[in-house]
């Protein structure tokens, strides 16, 4: 068996209540015969994805799964806010998405974690010890 490390999806199309329905389960692994394999949640075991009259066919899944977080070293994420001023916050952590791909996490004043660069008022990123509070380009989402 191959653990998955790129994402896929295993589609399913059912018939309920006299509509079509879609669905899809991510692909946790491959066997050795090079088949998808999804959970099975009945059994608790990984089964084929194509294990049943519905299965439709792979496809590319959508982003590569976080497998590793790192503090956030410091930096802090940079807001403006509606008066033209700008809010400091720094970063809790860093996600490590299985391509590479390095995502800077902050949290709201709930807890709540997500990516700073998703805020519609997001301004940049400040380096650790930077002095003039100077945003630098997102260029790491």
């Amino acid at each position: 068996m191959i653990p998955a490390q790129h994402p896929y999806e295993a589609n399913y199309k059912q018939e309920e209540g006299g509509r079509t329905v879609y669905r899809s389960k991510p692909v946790i692994a491959w066997d050795d015969e090079g088949q998808a394999l999804v959970v099975d949640e009945r059994s608790g075991r990984l089964v084929p994805a194509n294990n049943g009259r519905t299965f439709t066919g792979l496809s590319e899944g959508g982003q590569h799964p976080v497998v590793a977080a790192i503090p956030g070293g410091g930096w802090s994420a940079r807001y403006k806010n509606q008066d033209g001023t700008f809010t400091v916050d720094p970063l809790v952590a860093w996600t490590v998405r299985s391509d590479g791909t390095v995502t800077p996490i902050d949290t709201d004043v709930t807890g709540v974690c997500e990516a700073p660069t998703a805020m519609g008022n997001f301004d940049g990123l400040v380096a650790p010890r930077d002095e003039t509070g100077t945003a630098q380009p997102d260029s790491l989402a």
